[in-house]
């Protein structure tokens, strides 16, 4: 057996310090002390019973070491409180709580360890318990203590050392816990002693022939008055919990994650910003494979499971919506049929709901199809497993090959679906690495004699069944785990924790470690280079969870840490795109409250509703005028040239370049960038800021200063999209000098307002084609015929119009040539409609102006402008810069006597394959001479140009409303918002082609 590296620890690292520090500056003042035995001389507690830790002094101190961080004051000292557990006392506990949040991997183990030892040379405390919420962090805890004991001896003076494992059936070590005048650490967790009465009260709170006396076990942890460090204690939130803690009598309690959800008297804070940024952690890149294209295959995934207003299911899969397939998430309760919902073909045959399990996650079909939260019947999983597996392996291969004279051994994790997926004689997972370690070792001298079975390894928990040792697939919750799942889970995790340094060495071949749940937290390795997620991407493991198993810097053979950030490298491997697993990471890093706000939202800083004009809503006669114009009944005659139609349609579809199923590979580094604004000051009408720019990549932050006017947009001058929605909304001087963006952030002079993002980011992205295969072909023709309207004679002309070698491509992928093909011939017959289509008067209409124009109205929550005088509503929704533009305009120009934006009920109708038009404003206005009315419609784009509108719907949309307002008699046209002469005529009408075909029918209709 190879005998494992010894790792080495650096005593200076200036994080680990100062965390140690900020908790050891807490009692300056206390000075060690040598305490008497206490009740009977049995315990030797930490302070006397007569000896209490001054408020007033602890809080002074803890607001010393906050401003020496530079953290906010806390105004008082927070005490935690709790009645302690029936069955073992009927009053209430309070103790001081002391948070440390500290990044995943930077040494938060080693620094509470450390921080003990520095507590007890300085003021002589020596009771510590340290609450664990899980089997999986216990064993991490014991192992940490253990590879570190000589290290931390050689630093305090070979100070003595006792940790105990605590454990039910050994109660005796709690005597010499209690009675014991060194340094003792007992490790419990949570589960081991939350219990004080009923038919599983843990047997810490049950009188013990192995501790023979009055004293019951518990009592000797209550009389040393124990310091209790709480290893993730956002895990230890419930009533029960806190219970629990009390009932052990705490002196005091030290809080350490990186990610709490309570945080009380905060001491220290190393974000994952920071730990990124300082390189006290790998960098991370992502490798994201996704199928694309591929509508073919069935696809399903359960992706929440929910009681809250009512029980419910949320799946995700494809969606035949107006004739093309698309993916959708929808929602289904009890006796819901799938295909009501879908349309899909595959989910006529049994898809009705019979059962949603809300406590166990599973949602069951009437055909017996059952999901599991995050499990799914899903597009070319085999062939995304296989390319995962086949990129982690080429990455692991090169790089060991690159790393290996400096004495750096890789270890790859990868997180499997399901145990089975390992452990069966033909698991997908297994085979898939096998036949591709075999092909590729070739390549690789050092691997080219090493077997699949030499290299990888698993670690799952077993149990014992008829056949022998039986790996299981283990609920990530263990308070639904049984007493022999939770065994199984212990001897796993034993095992795991005794490995940890082997694996480290050359002399062990294993460097493909597999895992379910088991690895989910508690267990890290600085070596691990890859993490590849063969799990669903909505699984129970959150994605900082699993990359936190890697993220710790690398060692070399010495058992030295390496802090090459060239090295220092975490790839993940993910079964998504790279942008959605960037956001997600990124969310969760803002969820748990470590990163700076996220981009906000783009929101309104003034929440007050619109309100009415009634002299012009009621007294005005142009007003009415001008709506009884609009409130005309408009028919519209719609001629088509058939054979001019598909002409043009087998010429567009004939060259397209039709969808093939493909994996697409995107790669990117994940890089947080940080923006820091300060105001420093106002002047008049002008905002001095300063604007500071920095990312996870290191290196100095860029740095701008510059005074900025109501309407400026910051995103738009830095060209940043990470800054949209910092247009200036507000510089004002008093009541005290400010500046407001169109977000609704808020700055006054000396604040700063920083947010985090990792948008933007540069990817290399190339696609790989799965293997061709051929798909029965559904009837082509009846469906476009029935989404289009046209006739299926003239579908089947387009269809047998478009070259051969074009149409041979439906049979490699049917649904994504039915989107192409539907989608050009909707294209093709919405221009041949907006050329053709003629209106005409045929009666009136009735409107309901108070209805389309309330007393009030709340206005989305985006840019508002005051409507002036002249506006229909004292605050007009003004959505883009050219709508800005032209407000100003209007309240400007005292020609106008009105004008109003067209609220987003009111449409224009137009045949469905274009949709109704909803027009931007209305404006009455005199003619230059001061004597005619002009009623006039206008559009605000960015151009007037219409080949230059973003989307082709636009322009037919437009095309339809020049004809139907000339119709009308009124004026229409489009502008920029900064026209000069805006009011005058728009353009000459587009010539209206003669055609010979009249289409009729609900679908053009």
């Amino acid at each position: 057996m190879p005998s494992p590296l010894r790792l080495k620890f650096d005593a200076n690292q200036e994080h680990q310090l100062l965390a140690v520090q900020s908790v050891v500056h807490l009692f300056d003042g206390l000075s060690g002390q040598q305490v008497d035995f206490q009740l009977g001389s049995e315990i030797a507690p930490n302070l006397s019973a007569s000896t209490a830790l001054d408020h007033h002094w602890l809080l002074d101190n803890l607001q010393k070491v906050q401003r020496e961080a530079q953290l906010a004051l806390s105004p008082s000292l927070e005490r935690d409180t709790a009645m302690e557990l029936e069955g073992a006392g009927d009053g209430s506990w309070e103790w001081p709580s002391f948070t440390v949040e500290m990044e995943t991997g930077t040494g938060k183990t080693y620094v509470y360890l450390r921080t003990m030892l520095e507590l007890r040379q300085r003021c002589g405390f020596s009771k510590f318990i340290v609450v664990v919420p899980s089997v999986a962090i216990y064993e991490g805890v014991v192992k940490s203590f253990e590879i570190t004991r000589e290290h931390l001896r050689s630093l305090y003076g070979n100070e003595p050392v006792n940790l105990i494992r605590y454990e039910g059936a050994q109660l005796s070590r709690l005597r010499s816990f209690a009675q014991s005048t060194t340094t003792e650490i007992l490790v419990m967790t949570l589960d081991s002693f939350n219990r004080a009465s009923g038919r599983q009260t843990n047997v810490i709170f049950r009188p013990s022939e192995r501790l023979p006396g009055e004293l019951k076990p518990y009592q000797f942890i209550q009389g040393t008055r124990p310091i209790l460090i709480l290893d993730e204690p956002q895990n230890m939130g419930s009533d029960l919990a806190k219970s629990a803690l009390a009932t052990l009598h705490p002196l005091f309690s030290l809080r350490y994650s990186a990610t709490h959800r309570e945080v009380k008297n905060l001491v220290h804070r190393l974000t994952p910003f920071e730990a990124f940024q300082r390189g006290l952690v790998k960098r991370i890149q992502v490798w994201g494979i996704t199928s694309a294209e591929d509508y073919n295959r069935p696809f399903l995934e359960l992706v929440g499971v929910s009681n809250t207003g009512g029980i419910h299911a949320k799946v995700r899969t494809w969606v035949m919506d107006q004739g093309q397939t698309r993916e959708e998430t929808v929602t289904l309760k009890d006796k819901v049929d799938l295909f009501a919902k879908t349309r899909r073909e595959e989910h006529k045959r049994g898809y009705v709901v019979a059962e949603i399990h809300v406590g166990q996650k599973w949602l069951r079909f009437e055909n017996g199809v059952r999901l599991d939260l995050g499990g799914a019947v899903g597009p070319s999983r085999p062939e995304i497993f296989a390319t995962q597996i086949e990129q982690a392996v080429k990455e692991h291969l090169s790089l060991q090959e690159r790393l290996r004279p400096r004495g750096i051994k890789v270890l790859s994790l990868f997180f499997v679906d399901r145990v089975a997926s390992y452990t069966d004689a033909d698991g997908l997972v297994k085979t898939l690495f096998d036949k591709t370690f075999k092909r590729l070792r070739k390549d690789y001298p050092e691997w080219a004699e090493l077997e699949p079975r030499q290299v990888r390894e698993a670690y799952f928990a077993t149990k014992t069944s008829k056949a022998g040792e039986e790996a299981v697939d283990l609920t990530l919750d263990e308070d639904r785990q049984n007493k022999e799942e939770r065994e199984a889970a212990r001897r796993a995790f034993e095992l795991i924790m005794r490995k940890k340094e082997e694996l480290l060495s050359f002399d062990n071949p294993v460097s493909f470690i597999f895992a379910h749940s088991a690895l989910k937290e508690g267990w890290d390795n600085p070596n691990v280079f890859q993490i590849c997620t063969l799990n669903q991407t909505t699984s129970e493991i959150k994605k900082r969870q699993e990359i936190g198993r890697g993220l710790r810097l690398c060692v070399n053979q010495a058992g030295e840490r390496v802090w090459d950030e060239e090295v220092n490298v975490l790839t993940v491997v993910a079964n998504q795109s790279y942008q959605s697993y960037a956001s997600t990471l990124q969310a969760e890093y803002r969820d748990a409250g470590e990163a700076a706000d996220a981009l906000p939202e783009v929101r309104n800083a003034r929440q007050a509703p619109a309100k009415r004009n009634e002299v012009i809503f009621r007294k005005t006669p142009e007003f009415k005028e001008f709506w009884n114009r609009l409130s005309q009944k408009i028919n519209y005659r719609i001629k088509l040239d058939t054979d001019a139609l598909v002409e043009k349609c087998v010429a567009r579809i004939s060259y397209l370049p039709f969808p093939e199923a493909k994996l697409v590979l995107e790669r990117g580094h994940f890089v947080v960038h940080r923006y820091r604004f300060t105001l420093e000051s106002v002047k008049g009408e002008r905002a001095r800021i300063r604007l500071e720019i920095e990312d996870t990549r290191g290196g100095e932050p860029s740095v701008s200063v510059h005074n900025w006017e109501r309407g400026q947009d910051l995103g738009a001058f830095y060209r940043d999209p990470r800054l949209r929605g910092y247009r200036v909304a507000e510089v004002a001087a008093l009541p005290e000098p400010h500046v407001t963006f169109d977000n609704g952030v808020t700055l006054s002079v000396g604040a700063v307002k920083a947010y985090d993002s990792e948008e933007g980011q540069n990817i290399y992205q190339r696609q790989q084609l799965t293997p061709a295969q051929t798909w029965p072909v559904f009837n082509l023709i009846d469906r476009v015929a029935r989404e289009t309207g046209l006739t299926r004679h003239t579908i089947n002309r387009i269809f047998k119009g478009i070259r051969r070698d074009a149409r041979a491509k439906i049979f490699q992928n049917p649904e994504g040539f039915s989107n192409t093909f539907l989608t050009e011939i909707r294209s093709v017959l919405g221009d041949e409609i907006a050329k053709s289509i003629e209106f005409e008067i045929a009666g009136t209409r009735v409107t309901d102006l108070e209805a389309l124009f309330p007393k009030e109205k709340r206005l989305a929550e985006r840019e508002q402008v005051e409507g002036g005088a002249r506006g229909l509503y004292d605050l007009i929704q003004a959505e883009s810069g050219p709508e800005r533009q032209f407000v100003e305009q209007l309240k400007a120009d005292r020609e106008v006597v009105l004008f109003f934006k067209f609220p987003a009920d009111f449409k224009v109708p137009l045949p469905r394959l274009i949709g109704n038009y909803n027009p931007d404003w209305g404006v009455v206005r005199k003619d230059p001479e001061g004597k005619l009315t002009l009623h006039l419609i206008r559009e605000t784009k960015g151009t007037e140009d219409l080949r230059r509108l973003q989307f082709p719907h636009e322009k037919r949309k437009i095309d339809c409303a020049v004809k139907y307002f000339n119709a009308l008699g009124m004026d229409y046209r489009v502008i920029r918002g900064d026209n000069v002469g805006w009011w005058r005529k728009g353009p000459v009408l587009p010539t209206q082609l003669e055609t010979d075909l009249e289409g009729e029918g609900s679908p053009l209709s």
